[in-house]
Order: C-alpha cells, then structure tokens, then sequence
C-alpha cells in the first residue's frame, strides 16, 4: 500500500506541474436558455467560438475566458460542488499543454497557423467522492467530444477532429522505413544507425517470412490523445508482446523513443506503462517501470527491482522508487517485497500486432 500511495503522489503532482487547465477562475457566464427550434447557443472568445449542440441547453454553466472555454454541470454547480466537466482550449505549441490530465483532439488552422484543440480533464471527483457520477453530469461528459466539434475559429475556420491524433497518419515514414529494413534485410550497423533494434537482423536470420515475424500497434501509451507507435515481434509465452521500438510525436513531429533486444527486453503493462526486462548475467537481473512523458522521446522513470548478487551475494534483491535515473538509491529488501511488485509488472496488456505482410 505504501508503494501505491507514493506512485499515485508521483503521478499528482506531475498533473499539478504540468496542467495547462485553471479550473478555480469563477464562473461569470449566466445558465443558458432555452433557445428556438434547432438554433445552437455558441459560445465565443478572442481566439474561437463552440457552437453547442441545442440539445444540451439548460445543463450547464460555461465561464469563458480569452484561452479556454470551460464546461460546469449545471445541476452540481447549483448543489455546491465544483461540477466541472472539461474545458477546451487552442493552443499552437504542444509543450505548452503537454502533460497532466489534457487531451489532444484534433487541430484547426487559424490565420496560418496550427493550433491543437485540448480538452483539459479535472483531476478529481467534481461532484462529491461519497455517491456516483449523476446521470446529468455523464451525459454532459460523454458529449465532449460532439460539443468540442462545434469548435471554429471567429473567422470561420473549422476544427478537424482527430487530426494529428492517429498513428495510422502520424508513422507512415517510420512504416516504410521498418518495410524497407526488412525487405533488404540491413545489417545491425545499419539498423543501429536508423536507431532501430538490432533483433530484425536476428529475426530475418532465423526466419525467412520477416513480414509476419514482425508487426505493429497504434496505442496512446501516455494519455494525451496521440497514438503512439509500438513494434515488436509477433510471438508467444513469455515472449508474447515484446516491444522492439517505440516511437512518439515531439512538437508534433515523429520521434524514437527507445529500441530493445533479447537481454534489453520492453513489455507495455495494461496500466499503459512501460516495463523494461534486462540482464547483466546470471548475477544481475531487474526490471524497470516508465511512463512515456508527454511530447517527450524520453522515459520517466517510476519504480523497479533488481537482483544484484554482486552488491549483496547474501541479500540481493533490491527496490527503487527514485525518479533520478542515473543516480537511484536502491533499498536492500526481501525477496517477499519484490514478489509483490512482480504481481503489479507481470500484468502486461493484451495485444496482437498486425503483421507487416499486411502492408507489403
């Protein structure tokens, strides 16, 4: 239990550092009213207008602001909570919101220039912690993606939804650079200087079908919205879901993120997160946990064990929760205690690749 409470106060504070959201502003805007047949309250800024659906009229409260127009459940709002359900924001750089509970949902050109349209998520219970969501909030918060297509610029400019969100449209280089690899079968030097595992090289030694040896997966890993790109080879047992590569979107432009092989091996947990399996020989052996960070090609370390026999041939196992990655401080414990977190980091997602005979 002390170890989940430390990952969730990691986790936190990481969403307090890096929101981009300010839900504590009043909200000035008076409830909505009814308006005739299917005409639309819209709601408007300096940068851009909502245009809502007529059908949620009366439900909620908005406070709209120069950067952000904000979303309350009505019926909360008048009880005494928070209510606060999700605000959207155009923003044109990506490190700007990167991080905490902001998700992209697609982008829109105004003036020439690229913004992507953020909807920004509360971090805790907005309508009290001791009874479930009411019906009226949910249905509010289930509708925020058709109330953020309303989304235009005050010159008419039109939001596209899930643009620059979806790794099918995202990796097409990256694609056709693992096609091209295998299909002329690059050495490890080759392959080391495209920053791309050395295992193909392995695979297509052993086994002349390369194309259904291997095979990729869309999956936003860090919950901003934009898939990530997973590749690995398509096995099973313990084997089953190894990662070799792992590419993200970096000021929303393709980036490498970390390449595994036999003795560095990668696995993505149901939790999203990222575990790395690795071996320095029969003495020394551990495992790491990551998350992908947001807008990022680096890991963020979370916690790990090892077994190290040659920093204690007596006692060697040992636990980690420190963020420093270069400078761990490692606590000697009981093999019970890694036990336990073994229980956490066996859990690996579910996945199938699709293999990449379906694209040669």
């Amino acid at each position: 239990m002390k170890r989940i409470i430390k990952l969730l106060v990691l986790i936190l504070a990481m969403f307090a550092m890096m929101t981009a959201c300010s839900k504590n502003a009043k909200v000035t805007s008076e409830e909505t009213k009814a308006v005739s047949n299917d005409t639309a309250p819209v709601l408007s800024n300096k940068l851009f207008k909502v245009n809502v659906p007529a059908k949620f009229d009366g439900l909620y409260y908005t406070n709209v602001r120069d950067e952000v127009i904000e979303f309350y459940d009505k019926e909360c709002k008048d009880e005494g909570y928070e209510a606060y359900l999700f605000g959207i924001y155009l923003i044109e750089k990506p490190d700007e919101w990167a991080g905490g509970p902001n998700e992209k949902i697609g982008e829109i050109t105004i003036n020439g220039k690229l913004y992507d349209a953020i909807l920004c998520y509360p971090t805790e219970s907005q309508f009290g912690f001791d009874r479930d969501m009411p019906q009226k909030y949910k249905t509010l918060y289930d509708a925020r993606y058709e109330i953020a297509a309303g989304v235009s610029s005050n010159n008419g400019e039109t939001i596209s939804m899930g643009a620059g969100t979806k790794g099918v449209d995202l990796y097409k280089n990256e694609i056709n650079k693992h096609l091209t690899a295998l299909k002329e079968k690059w050495d490890a030097s080759k392959l080391e200087d495209e920053n791309m595992s050395t295992m193909y090289m392995v695979a297509v030694g052993e086994n002349e079908d390369a194309f259904n040896k291997f095979g990729y997966l869309y999956k936003d890993l860090d919950f901003d919205g934009i898939e990530e790109l997973i590749i690995g080879e398509i096995a099973d047992g313990d084997w089953k879901g190894i990662v070799y590569d792992i590419y993200t979107m970096v000021d929303r432009k393709p980036a490498h993120v970390v390449s595994g092989w036999d003795r560095n091996r990668y696995f993505i947990l149901d939790s999203g997160l990222v575990a790395n399996e690795y071996s320095g020989g029969a003495g020394q052996s551990g495992v790491s946990v990551y998350t992908v960070y947001p807008n990022s090609d680096k890991l963020f370390y979370q916690y790990g064990y090892k077994y190290d026999e040659y920093e204690n041939k007596d006692n060697p196992w040992f636990i980690s929760y420190d963020v420093k990655e270069d400078n761990k401080h490692w606590e000697n414990v009981s093999e019970e205690r890694v036990k336990e977190m073994q229980e956490n980091i066996n859990k690996r997602m579910d996945f199938s690749y699709t293999p990449f005979s379906t694209l040669n």
